[in-house]
């Protein structure tokens, strides 16, 4: 069988299948029997490669685009189980944006700069008080991870929660063509990816691209969820939408409590402690409460569900190491999410302080000068000891602060010179693997 991923007939015999077999993977390694089988191009892979693999693993059917591949079947496999595509993730878009049309699910996308991830899962723990809910896994928010969201939801789930990311612009439009959200909430809008991006005012537009697709659907269910302590988005206008500010006059009010090294906030007259480190964390948490009191749940409801969340993948988490205290702030990093990070930092209470920096990514020309803030501000803030990971932050290491070229080469440091008794934050983009760091302090 073949398809070309325009094709609405090919796309319906598609759906049909997968109504059957509603499972699908994009890695030959992990399929179950039954599943259908994507295989999808990366950098460094050719999902085509696995084909033969995923059918002797019992894959229900390929969907492949490889016109070497398609030429070896005939003598291994009837047709019943194969369907070339001209573009397997086209194809495998194509499905979820026709399975999107067929489902009576309430759909939130989320997207922004810093906190989507963490605000997505606060939402969805939120929600699932009342709820049958469905979330974007990890921070599988691109144009792979939007459609097996969405190809997760069945039939019986109420809400979904879509994380969109972003490092190009035009790329929320894209997948929210895909995805159709009902709902949309913009965490905030930094300058991160400002490489791919260009400048700023791209950014704004690529994020503000979630608010414009609910407000052009103009469907019984639109509604925007607005933080209107963030400059970009404080002007938005539409009739129905809820504002939150922690600081100043809007629907959903709080404000931040300074008496513990976790984000808490009151809000309605009720304390919220979470277990999120970092004060920059209260309007990820503001925003669950604000999704969750439009969605008719109770605030002693979302105190208790918010308060029992455990943050994981070194997102705002406390880890005690011995003597030490460690902020594992080392998933992502971004200018405004470092700053956020120092800041907050700063408050806590600790008879020894140490910042351990690795290099923010993905930010072009402007990259020196965004590092150089970010040393500044530590070096602004009297830290015990300061050391920086990567070439970003070379140029800016002295007066006794320590540099190295990789974070290995800092884990060795620190095995050798251990620290103890302090408080340490950890903080740098993905690929300055930070984390390792974890087992030698």
């Amino acid at each position: 069988m073949e398809n070309n991923s325009g094709d609405d007939r090919q796309i319906k015999l598609l759906y049909e299948h997968f109504l059957r077999h509603p499972h699908i993977s994009t890695d030959s390694r992990n399929i179950n029997s039954g599943d259908v089988f994507f295989a999808l191009k990366g950098e460094n892979f050719d999902g085509n490669e696995f084909v033969p693999a995923a059918l002797e693993k019992g894959a229900s059917l390929v969907v492949f685009d490889s016109v070497k591949m398609k030429s070896r079947f005939g003598k291994m496999e009837s047709n019943s189980r194969i369907l070339f595509s001209e573009n397997s993730l086209a194809t495998l878009q194509a499905l979820a944006a026709y399975h999107r049309k067929h489902l009576s699910t309430t759909i939130i996308g989320i997207s922004g700069t810093n906190g989507k991830t963490t605000t997505k899962e606060l939402i969805q723990t939120v929600l699932s008080k009342k709820y049958s809910c469905v979330a974007t896994k990890g921070n599988l928010n691109n144009h792979i991870g939007v459609p097996l969201t969405l190809l997760s939801i069945t039939s019986q789930t109420e809400v979904a929660i879509v994380e969109m990311g972003a490092n190009h612009p035009g790329e929320i439009e894209f997948l929210c063509r895909i995805a159709q959200p009902d709902m949309a909430i913009l965490t905030n809008i930094g300058t991160a990816h400002i490489e791919g991006f260009g400048s700023y005012e791209n950014i704004v537009k690529t994020k503000k691209a979630l608010f414009e697709s609910v407000k052009q659907s103009n469907g019984s269910k639109a509604h925007i969820f607005v933080n209107a302590d963030d400059k970009a988005l404080a002007d938005e206008k539409y009739s129905s939408m809820t504002t939150y500010s922690l600081y100043g006059k809007a629907d959903i009010t709080g404000r931040i409590l300074h008496d513990s090294p976790f984000a808490s906030i009151e809000t309605d007259n009720t304390v919220i402690r979470s277990r999120l480190t970092g004060s920059y964390n209260a309007h990820n948490i503001l925003a669950a409460v604000s999704i969750g009191r439009y969605m008719g749940i109770e605030t002693d409801v979302m105190k208790e569900a918010i308060e029992a969340y455990v943050p994981s993948n070194n997102r705002s988490q406390i880890v005690k190491k011995g003597s030490n205290t460690l902020i594992m702030d080392c998933y992502n990093a971004n200018p405004s999410s470092c700053r956020a990070a120092l800041e907050s930092f700063a408050q806590m209470e600790a008879k020894h302080k140490a910042v351990l920096l690795g290099a923010m990514k993905e930010l072009g020309k402007d990259s020196e000068k965004e590092h150089e803030k970010c040393y500044q501000l530590a070096k602004s803030m009297n830290f015990e000891r300061i050391m920086l990971v990567g070439e970003e932050y070379k140029p800016f290491a002295k007066d006794g602060d320590l540099w190295f070229e990789n974070s290995e080469k800092l884990r060795s440091y620190l095995a050798d010179n251990p620290i103890s008794d302090s408080l340490i934050l950890i903080k740098g983009s993905r690929s300055t693997k930070m984390e390792v760091m974890e087992d030698v302090l």
